[in-house]
């Protein structure tokens, strides 16, 4: 056996039939397999007026049912709406396989298109959370299910109680969904400081191209004011590949796809697909601080995102459905500015101006040329890259901590239950 710490907590590694593989050192008795049925009833309680209404969802559990963008019509206003009671769950009977469930922390009312299921005494309705979350349950929620498709998959009550699971005492699922919990908790944290990044940046940016906030020297001298220069003074612009079918894709040199632009300012290096390129080919290559736009977009909103290359790559080309724009000149924009400068919201919403069409919206590229820019000299501008890069590189580390705990909770998901 290995015993391994996480959060003050000593786990214990063993392979034994009927126990997980990792478990707490304070539990030796074996998990029994029990049916559903022995350990939820199906509620059928009528709701009241005078408590709220709330809605399953997949990635939030329940949750007020007026905090969710979408309209639930008149469902509202039903009479048959169904009672569920702090502890109990409740699931979508068309979606559990999608891991639509959620725990009550208080009396409410859903729709009667959800199952609300009662605990039994001795039962930790929070433990079931994170044992439904496992792959294996979602298998076992969808086998179950009856439906000509997945859209209309529906797995009810008498079903759901027919489907076992092995499951330790009392007191062994309360420490589990205690300990799970607390690693919830952390991630919570996480998250809300990454957002809180995220507002504190996008607030900042707003104040710097609209000048609002301005940078100084190092001695504390003021720089000089913003100039103005059209896009297509100070640039160019090129095409990606041409000539190209799905069968040249998979290998060959790399090409920087189009999420990479989308997804971020800077073009992550790592996400690089392949395309096959002759040697007699003319393809445009792309070079270190040259800016790439996507072309089109299904809403205006986010047609034209813009994303630098800040790395020094070998021989490499971008693909078909966006265009890239090289600068004449770093002396006029550093490529580390001009990431923020065409991703500040400022500059957004004059490219959502260029958006043309009904379902599908394109942007042209003579008119993004004839945009004017307002620059700061280039001392500014170093100033300002730096300030939003160190907000970045917090934002990452926050990222990078999330994608851990995450993982290790999907391993913890397969290793603390059998």
């Amino acid at each position: 056996m290995q015993r391994i710490e996480y959060l003050n907590t000593v786990l214990i590694m063993g392979s034994q039939k009927n126990l997980p593989e990792v478990r707490f050192q304070d539990f030796d008795v074996v998990w029994e397999d029990e049916l559903l049925g022995n350990l939820f009833f199906n509620r059928k309680e009528p709701g009241n007026e005078l408590i709220p209404i709330y809605s399953v969802t997949i990635d939030r559990g329940m949750v007020p049912r007026d905090s969710l963008e979408r309209s639930m019509g008149n469902d509202a206003a039903s009479d048959d709406n169904l009672l569920v009671r702090t502890n109990d769950l409740a699931y979508n009977m068309m979606r559990l396989w999608q891991g639509a469930i959620g725990l009550a922390e208080q009396n409410c009312m859903i729709s009667p298109a959800y199952v609300v299921l009662g605990p039994y005494e001795n039962v930790c309705s929070k433990f079931f959370i994170y044992l439904f979350e496992r792959n294996r349950s979602l298998y076992l929620f969808t086998s179950n299910s009856y439906g000509i498709t997945s859209d209309r998959l529906r797995l009810y009550y008498k079903d759901f109680s027919r489907i076992k699971f092995s499951i330790p005492l009392y007191p062994e699922q309360q420490k589990i969904a205690s300990f799970l919990a607390t690693v919830d908790c952390k991630l919570a944290q996480v998250k809300k400081q990454r957002t809180l990044l995220e507002q504190y940046k996008k607030g900042v940016m707003q104040k710097i191209f609209s000048q609002e906030t301005r940078f100084k020297g190092e001695q504390g001298e003021e720089f000089p004011e913003w100039g103005s220069k059209k896009l297509g003074d100070i640039g160019e612009t090129y095409n990606g590949l041409t000539g190209k079918t799905k069968e040249n894709f998979g290998q060959g040199k790399p090409y920087i796809q189009y999420k990479q632009i989308f997804d971020n300012s800077k073009i992550d290096i790592s996400r690089f697909e392949y395309v096959e390129i002759s040697g007699n080919e003319k393809q445009n290559k792309v070079f270190f601080g040259d800016v790439f736009f996507t072309v089109s977009s299904e809403t205006p909103d986010e047609i034209g995102m813009a994303s630098v290359l800040l790395d020094t790559v070998g021989e490499l080309y971008l693909n078909s459905f966006c265009f890239g724009y090289r600068l004449h000149s770093f002396e006029l924009v550093s490529p580390y500015f001009a990431r923020y400068l065409f991703r500040n919201e400022i500059f957004r919403n004059r490219i959502v101006k260029l958006a043309q069409g009904s379902t599908r919206y394109n942007m042209s590229k003579v008119q993004l040329m004839k945009l004017d820019i307002h620059l700061p000299c280039l001392a500014e501008q170093t100033k300002i890259a730096n300030f939003l890069s160190a907000i970045d590189a917090k934002i990452n580390h926050c990222s990078a901590q999330i994608d851990k705990t995450e993982q290790w909770k999907r391993g913890l998901l397969q290793k603390m239950f059998c």
